[in-house]
C-alpha cells in the first residue's frame, strides 16, 4: 500500500481553524496568553498603566520600551512583568481548546485527519474483491462448459474411432472369408477322394493337400488388436475371437496333413494303406458273442465273415480271425436267439461295414488316420464358415454407421 503523503501545514490550519502552538500568532486572531498571565486588552483599546509593584517587589528598570502590540492589537506581557498571583481565582474555561494546556509540560497533540483516503482504499479493496469473485465465477463456469464440450467431443471421437475400426474389421473378415472359401473347396475334394465312389477306390488327393498348404493364413491377431469396441455387441466380440481361434486350428491341421503326405516314401505307404482300406471296406465283418468265464461278461470278438451260397438255408456263415488267416470256423447268424452258456461263442452278429469303416480302418492302417484328419478338418471349416457369416452380418451393421463431426 502506497505511503500517505503528509498534508501541508496550511491545509491543516484551514481544516482546524486553529493554531498548532499557543504562542504562534495568526493573522487577525487573538493570542492566548501564557498560563498565569493577565488577559490582554481588547484590540484598539489604550494600553493600561503599568501596575505598581507591591512593597518589596522589583521595580522595572527605566528606559525599557513597551512591547509592541501584536498584529491583532493585543499585547503579550513579558514573564517578569506579570503581576504576582495573590491567590487562586476561579477562571472561566477558555473557549479556545489550545488555552487549556497546563504549565506542567508539553501536551501531546493528536491531529485527527479525515478518513477520505481510508475510504478510497477500502472501496478499492472491495472492488478488487468483487472483481476476483466475478473472475472466479467466470472461470468455474468456463471450466464446466469446457468440460462438457470436451466430454461431448471426446465421445464423438470415440464413436468415429469405433466406426473406423468396425469398417477395418469388416473388410478383414471379408478378405479372410475368400481364403477360407478356397480352403473349403480343396478340403471337400480331399474328403471325396478319401471316401471313394462306386467304381473308384479311396485315395489321397495330393494336389488338393499341396494347394491347401500354399494358402497363407488370414486374419492374424494384429487385425483386431488395439481396436475400440464401444459400438460392438458382446456377441460380436465373442464371434470375433471365436473366428480367430477357428482360423488358427484350420491352418494347424493343414500343416499336419502336409507333413503326413509329403515325400515319396510317405505317399507310397498311404497308397498301400488305401488299397488295404478298399479291401476292408468290401469285406464283411462280424462280432462273435461269447461269455467270459472269469469276469462273467459277454464280449464281442471281431472277425471277417464269408457268406456261403447256402447260408440263407442253413443260417450259418464262415468266420476267420484275420485277413491272412486260412482257417475258417462255422458260426450261426444271430437273429434274436437267447444268449447263454450253451450259445456262447457259436453266434455271430454281422457288422455294418460302411458305417463302421472309420473305426475299422483307424485300427488297421495309416490311410485311416489320414481319413480321420481330413474329416475333422472339413468339420472345422464348415463351423468356421458359419461363424464367419454371423460375424460379417454384425460387422456390416457397424460399418454402415457414419462418422460425426468432432474437433
Amino acid at each position: 500500500m502506497a505511503a500517505k503523503k503528509p498534508r501541508k501545514i496550511k491545509d491543516l490550519k484551514a481544516r482546524l481553524g486553529r493554531t498548532i502552538a499557543p504562542n504562534t500568532p495568526t493573522g487577525g486572531g487573538d493570542v492566548a496568553p501564557p498560563p498565569g498571565s493577565a488577559a490582554p486588552a481588547p484590540t484598539g483599546a489604550a494600553a493600561p498603566a503599568a501596575a505598581k509593584p507591591k512593597p518589596g517587589g522589583v521595580v522595572a528598570p527605566p528606559g525599557i520600551a513597551k512591547p509592541k502590540p501584536a498584529k491583532g492589537g493585543g499585547l503579550v506581557a513579558p514573564p517578569f512583568a506579570q503581576p504576582k498571583s495573590e491567590g487562586p481565582k476561579s477562571v472561566a474555561p477558555p473557549s479556545d481548546p489550545f488555552a487549556a494546556q497546563q504549565s506542567s509540560g508539553p501536551q501531546e497533540v493528536r491531529l485527527v485527519f479525515d478518513d477520505k483516503p481510508v475510504e478510497d482504499a477500502e472501496v478499492g479493496r472491495k472492488r478488487k474483491g468483487r472483481t476476483f469473485m466475478l473472475l472466479g465465477m467466470g472461470l468455474v463456469v468456463g471450466l464446466l462448459l469446457g468440460f462438457g464440450t470436451g466430454s461431448v467431443m471426446n465421445d464423438r471421437k470415440l464413436h468415429n474411432i469405433a466406426v473406423r475400426d468396425g469398417k477395418d474389421l469388416y473388410d478383414a473378415v471379408r478378405e479372410s472369408s475368400n481364403r477360407v472359401g478356397e480352403a473349403q473347396q480343396l478340403i471337400d475334394r480331399a474328403v471325396a477322394a478319401a471316401r471313394g465312389a462306386p467304381g473308384k477306390a479311396p485315395s489321397v488327393d495330393y494336389e488338393a493337400i499341396t494347394g491347401l498348404n500354399a494358402l497363407e493364413k488370414p486374419f492374424g491377431a494384429n487385425v483386431f488388436s488395439r481396436k475400440h469396441y464401444s459400438l460392438f455387441e458382446a456377441g460380436t466380440v465373442d464371434s470375433l475371437f471365436d473366428y480367430y481361434n477357428h482360423i488358427n486350428q484350420i491352418w494347424s491341421r493343414i500343416e499336419t496333413l502336409q507333413g503326413m503326405t509329403a515325400g515319396e516314401q510317405r505317399q507310397e505307404e498311404l497308397n498301400n494303406a488305401a488299397a488295404a482300406m478298399t479291401e476292408t471296406a468290401s469285406a464283411l465283418t462280424g462280432c462273435v458273442v461269447g461269455l467270459d468265464e472269469e469276469s462273467g461278461r459277454w464280449l464281442c470278438n471281431l472277425g471277417y465273415v464269408r457268406v456261403p451260397e447256402d447260408a440263407e438255408a442253413s443260417g450259418n456263415v464262415q468266420v476267420r480271425a484275420s485277413r491272412r488267416a486260412r482257417r475258417e470256423v462255422e458260426k450261426g447268424i444271430f437273429s434274436g436267439q437267447e444268449l447263454n452258456e450253451e450259445t456262447s461263442g457259436s453266434l455271430v452278429i454281422l457288422v455294418n461295414t460302411q458305417q463302421s469303416i472309420g473305426v475299422l480302418g483307424e485300427q488297421s492302417s495309416l490311410f485311416a488316420e489320414y481319413v480321420r484328419d481330413i474329416s475333422q478338418l472339413k468339420a472345422q471349416v464348415d463351423e468356421t464358415v458359419e461363424v464367419q457369416g454371423r460375424l460379417e452380418s454384425s460387422l456390416g451393421t457397424i460399418a454402415n454407421n457414419e462418422e460425426v463431426f468432432a474437433f
